[in-house]
């Protein structure tokens, strides 16, 4: 390194009055008359690379901070998106049970305006796992006034009736069970007939019916109210299917079913009216 440098002398201050006249110079010919524009841009281009080559750290830290910020604040954005719909999910899922509930009990207090006898209300509370029988349980039992050979409905039609009362709850035989048997009369004509379970949830057979008997499908089939079981007028099924066999005097008659045997929850306990006193 050369050592004249560092020596202070008269060289030194006509170096720096020239360096002062030079910047003067450049000064006014870059305002007065702008002849260094072209000077400026070819050291713009030179310095420009070093210029971007020493910001760069200061850029890619900032890059780096707000990528990973804005990444933290998605990941928490769409977890808190998540659980919302988890929880509007729940709350459509309550809302469209408490619609279900809603239209059965509007569909049983419409049931109710159908009969004239007196009625209570009930909740089916399990299923009788026997494989032989088509039975449930509801929640009202003796202390409730439940009494055996009690009719049963649901606001669709016959439901069963009271085979076992307990304290608090009742078994009750479904219409399909394979003992159960309800007087009923056609509500076209008024034939009258017994339909009688078949241990199938969602079939019925019409008993002792003639080959000429005229019983059409579709027709409806109500109680009768004969033997003061159930409730008169009350609808029970539907016929789906009529065949006629030659070698047999009766004919072989399919009905289904009006209540909803494995759907129905909410219930009514009709109870008969006593006989008038004459």
């Amino acid at each position: 390194m050369n050592k004249t440098l560092f020596i202070a002398g008269p060289a030194h201050g006509y170096r720096f009055a020239g360096v002062v006249i030079l910047s003067l110079a450049l000064i006014v010919l870059d305002v007065r008359f702008d002849r260094i524009s072209f000077l400026r841009q070819s050291l713009s281009y030179l310095i420009s690379p070093v210029q971007s080559l020493v910001s760069l750290p200061g850029e890619v830290m900032t890059w780096s901070t707000e990528t990973f910020s804005e990444r933290n604040e998605l990941l928490e954005t769409n977890r808190r998106a998540r659980s919302q719909i988890l929880i509007l999910q729940q709350k459509v899922q309550q809302l469209s049970v408490l619609e279900a509930e809603n239209e059965r009990l509007r569909r049983l207090l419409d049931a109710t305006a159908r009969l004239e006898s007196e009625v209570m209300t009930a909740e089916l509370i399990s299923v009788d796992p026997d494989p032989f029988t088509i039975q449930v349980i509801v929640n009202r039992g003796a202390q409730d006034g439940v009494y055996l050979g009690q009719a049963v409905v649901d606001a669709y039609g016959l439901f069963g009736v009271v085979v076992q009362v307990d304290s608090l709850t009742s078994r009750v035989a479904l219409v399909a069970d394979v003992n159960f048997a309800v007087p009923v009369y056609v509500n076209r004509n008024g034939i009258r007939s017994v339909v009688t379970g078949t241990g199938n949830l969602d079939l019925l057979e019409m008993e002792y019916m003639t080959n000429t008997a005229d019983v059409q499908i579709g027709d409806l089939l109500v109680t009768s109210g004969l033997g003061g079981l159930f409730p008169e007028g009350y609808p029970v099924a539907e016929v789906v299917s009529v065949e006629h066999d030659p070698g047999t005097a009766f004919a072989n008659i399919k009905v289904k079913p009006l209540a909803h045997l494995g759907q129905s929850r909410s219930l009514l306990m009709v109870f008969q009216k006593e006989p008038d006193d004459e």
